[in-house]
């Protein structure tokens, strides 16, 4: 989920849009053309690297934690912890391929979309800043935690809980497990949702996690959780990052 939605970090992040006319600072500049005068900017309050990485990891720590004590307590079966054990590595790297294909279709495709360029500018400027001064072991820190612990609460608690109220009220088997996918991945897209565009993107997800945790099991989709976490976070950071907005900066004066 490229962790970018449910850590309270990230909630932070807000777009709007407001009309800048051209001209108004600058007497001579040119005459902007009826539309040319809407242009989109993003509000972000920068959070410390530091306070970023711990408040996040803790935050996925307590929902990993909380998942497992919730489903004791509630005699939700699996058990989070025993579930989380079972996992086919080669099964969740298959799972990883589409969404590393979105992946590529955002990074390469961010200048001829609108809604992609609004989720770029967010990362830009008010996520990057924050995880590119951690290196390689704060990413990985973020993908395991987004991975463990988002899987834990939406895949191995909350489904099989709604699931299991659900078969209580005599739903059958069947319509409830494609209630309780479809809803709680509109619940995952929903607390992920740092523009409309990525709500959507964010609850394909919810539902590829959740069909691979019903075929494959918890500790599987966490895998394939936590390994595009991994990616996602390398390639927008090399494509997007301060680094690459350094060299084309530095590719215009020259």
């Amino acid at each position: 989920s490229s962790s970018s939605s449910s850590s309270p970090s990230s909630r932070r992040l807000r777009s709007r849009r407001v009309v800048a006319r051209a001209g108004e600072d600058d007497p001579a500049a040119p005459t902007p053309a009826p539309l040319d005068d809407l242009e989109d900017v993003v509000e972000v309050e920068n959070v410390d690297p530091m306070t970023f990485i711990t408040t996040s990891t803790a935050f996925y720590v307590l929902m990993g934690v909380g998942s497992q004590v919730a489903a004791s307590f509630l005699g939700v079966h699996p058990d989070v912890l025993d579930a989380m054990r079972a996992c086919n590595v080669d099964q969740a790297s298959l799972w990883t391929l589409p969404l590393l294909g979105t992946l590529a279709f955002a990074i390469t495709q961010d200048e001829k979309y609108e809604w992609l360029g609004e989720v770029r500018d967010i990362f830009k400027a008010g996520v990057l800043p924050s995880i590119a001064p951690l290196g390689l072991p704060g990413v990985l820190a973020l993908s395991l935690g987004a991975g463990v612990g988002e899987e834990a609460f939406f895949r191995g608690f909350l489904m099989p809980f709604a699931d299991g109220k659900l078969l209580e009220l005599g739903a059958p088997a069947e319509a409830s497990s494609a209630l309780v996918l479809a809803s709680t991945s509109v619940f995952f897209g929903a607390l992920h949702a740092i523009t409309p565009a990525y709500f959507y993107w964010a609850t394909g997800a919810g539902a590829l996690f959740g069909l691979e945790y019903v075929r494959d099991g918890l500790g599987t989709a966490a895998f394939t959780h936590t390994l595009y976490d991994f990616l996602a976070f390398g390639f927008i950071l090399i494509k997007w990052g301060p680094q690459s907005e350094e060299k084309s900066e530095a590719s215009e004066r020259s």
